[in-house]
């Protein structure tokens, strides 16, 4: 299913889609994760894109084996660490 194709959605698949990223990763709340796995197994065109998404998150996994640079690694934690800190 692909975005252009989201007006023709209902309101259910819109929400479904829009937090897919978070579903795949396991990253919401246990009654939201539900709700959305029992929408999947309801719903062909949200599962289709279920499934290319963990394809390609596979896919991605498999290809990107290198690890980032100690230095790298490090100017990420201090910009964190001051972003942080900052006045919000």
């Amino acid at each position: 299913m692909a975005t252009a194709d989201l007006s023709q959605c209902s309101d259910e698949c819109r929400e479904a889609l829009s937090r897919l990223g978070a579903f795949l990763d396991g990253e919401l709340g246990e009654v939201t994760q539900a709700r959305l796995a029992e929408h999947l197994s309801d719903c062909a065109p949200c599962t289709e894109r279920a499934d290319f998404e963990e394809h390609l998150r596979e896919l991605v996994r498999r290809g990107c084996t290198d690890a980032a640079p100690a230095s790298l690694k490090e100017r990420i934690r201090l910009q964190l660490d001051e972003l942080s800190s900052a006045p919000g």
